[in-house]
């Protein structure tokens, strides 16, 4: 399985990988090669879809991934590219709701996240930064930010940061991109854990509705790399 898996020229520098094979318990293996210890919190469902792919659904209260700071120090970014994905189906829930994040705005601003929002009839997915040590336009965090989501459907969501920008990518397609003013600023160190599905205080922005395959990598993955990725995978959800 390994060979194969290494041999796909698109795990190349895969630092995290959940493809939820498990179907039962509260841990949820990494299959890229750091195989970090995860654990499900407040009891996420297992739940196969109608073409039998394993997925988890959070309740858009309670439920969500961890995986601790001490654990994660190969995904605290800061001036390297990263890129991150995960295949949704995002429900009505939270505003604002967490997909992989791994920040900290009380202590000091700091980290990654990544988070959906509904805000006045529109979409929203977000990376955004934070920099304490670097104020821009009088802010301690950058980001971009993509419209044209949707809720009530299965979709690959994607992004690959590359220095001041981020490029999400729909189903294998990039879509335009708004950015905070000069660009994404590297984020500041972390020392938070990192969370699937809620906010770095594990209390709100709760994500509600299924995931599948939550993956991370230390580089920021090209265009045609989603493409591949998407079309391979596509047929469990179409």
């Amino acid at each position: 399985m390994y060979a194969f898996y290494d041999s796909l020229s698109f795990n190349s520098d895969i630092l995290l990988d959940l493809p939820f094979r498990e179907g039962v318990e509260s841990t949820t293996q990494d299959v890229a090669k750091p195989h970090h210890p995860v654990t499900l919190v407040g009891g996420p469902t297992w739940t196969p879809i109608i073409s039998g792919l394993g997925t988890l659904v959070f309740d858009g209260a309670t439920q969500y991934a961890q995986l601790l700071n001490a654990d994660t120090l190969d995904l605290d970014f800061t001036a390297g590219d990263y890129s991150l994905s995960s295949w949704i189906y995002w429900e009505h829930g939270s505003t604002s709701q967490q997909l992989i994040s791994r920040y900290d705005v009380d202590v000091a601003f700091s980290g990654w996240e990544w988070y959906l929002t509904e805000y006045g009839g529109q979409f929203h997915l977000t990376l955004r930064h934070h920099h304490a040590g670097t104020i821009v336009s009088g802010h301690p965090r950058t980001g971009g930010n993509s419209l044209g989501w949707a809720q009530g459907v299965w979709t690959h969501a994607a992004v690959s940061r590359i220095g001041a920008v981020a490029q999400h990518f729909r189903n294998g397609v990039a879509v335009d991109m708004t950015y905070s003013p000069g660009g994404m600023v590297d984020p500041e160190s972390c020392a938070e854990d990192l969370v699937i599905g809620t906010r770095f205080t594990k209390n709100t922005d709760w994500f509600k509705g299924n995931m599948w395959r939550p993956r991370v990598w230390g580089r920021a993955l090209s265009a045609e790399e989603w493409k591949i990725i998407y079309d391979i995978e596509k047929r469990w959800f179409t």
